[in-house]
């Protein structure tokens, strides 16, 4: 029996040609991470997951931890305590950042939280924002709506995450909670909590609202028609059911594990998508920040700011300059 012997492939010009043409692997999903310590975690094992994904996707990390004195302080211009607690906090971010693998570098930088956040802005040329804040509870007073002012302001996804003074952070390892209301805003959103964490388990929540029933109908002759009002909440229920099937659809799509969740809100949306994280031990709540459109209007600004506000778990805001990047 003759035996062939084996002979290697080669590869002609058109096959180099072929293999030149082929797209490159696809960038990181965040190519410059920007990392405002306005609090630090204990130890690494406190970071919560979510927050620690998006640290690990980041090919470039920058840490910059703002002086924060409080007011009286500021106004007597007696901030050298706070600037001696920002260089403290700083070795240690940078520490726990070095021992997780991260390529990272930063400051301790004097100022306001906004002029520090911009003048890091404008040297670091972020894709992404990372915010660690003190807990509502103890939030100083240059906190106060300070996430509302960085998504107007510089428009890139920002991820928040609470500190409380010992250091501790809610930790949770549940799905991802994804807020749709149909808008372009929440598609995008959730397509890009999909390139930061592929294949985590998701919830599509929707909420809707029922229908106002009048407290009181008049004194006319003849009476108007009266409304269906079970009816239009039924119309309200399923067309709630429709968009988070929608949403589940994008984000399946988009490489995580999604369920449909529709939910009947009582009272505030923002309270509503609270008690659902709560209860879900969600791992973060995404959102496209200002989505004008879809069921109510749901995300509006308002929500994801009274969202962050009250959360006890990160949050992921995705502005709508992003849609289409």
């Amino acid at each position: 029996m003759s035996v062939m012997s084996a002979k290697e492939p080669t590869l002609t010009r058109a096959d180099l040609e072929a293999v030149a043409l082929q797209p490159n692997a696809p960038p990181p999903p965040v190519e410059r991470l920007l990392f405002i310590a306005d609090a630090a975690v204990a130890e690494t094992d406190e970071l919560p997951t979510a927050v620690r994904a998006v640290i690990d996707a980041a090919a470039e990390l920058y840490v910059v931890t703002p002086t924060l004195p409080g007011r009286l302080a500021w106004l007597a211009d007696d901030v050298d305590r706070f600037r001696h607690i920002a260089d403290k906090r700083l070795d240690a971010v940078l520490d726990h950042m070095v021992s997780i693998g991260a390529h990272v570098t930063g400051r301790a930088a004097r100022g306001s939280v906004m002029t520090v956040i911009t003048d890091a802005v404008e040297e670091f040329r972020p894709d992404h924002i990372l915010i660690a804040l003190r807990s509502s509870e103890h939030a100083n007073w240059q906190e106060r709506k300070l996430i509302a002012h960085v998504e107007e302001r510089f428009g890139l996804p920002v991820t928040t995450y609470a500190v409380d003074p010992d250091g501790h952070t809610s930790i949770a390892d549940g799905p991802l909670l994804l807020c749709y209301d149909g808008s372009e805003g929440a598609r995008h959103a959730i397509r890009h909590a999909g390139s930061l964490f592929p294949g985590w388990r998701a919830l599509v929540v929707t909420a809707w609202q029922p229908v106002a029933v009048p407290g009181s109908l008049g004194m006319g002759a003849e009476a108007a028609p009266m409304p269906d009002f079970a009816e239009l909440d039924r119309a309200a229920a399923d067309r709630g059911g429709d968009l988070a099937d929608e949403g589940v659809h994008i984000a399946q799509r988009a490489g995580l594990h999604a369920e449909p969740l529709p939910v009947k809100a009582t009272g505030p949306i923002w309270e509503t998508i609270i008690e659902i994280a709560n209860r879900d031990e969600a791992a973060t709540i995404v959102m496209g920040s200002r989505g004008l459109v879809g069921l109510r209007a749901m995300f509006l600004g308002s929500v994801s700011g009274a969202v962050v506000h009250h959360a006890k778990r990160p949050t992921l805001i995705v502005p709508p300059a992003l849609a289409g990047a």
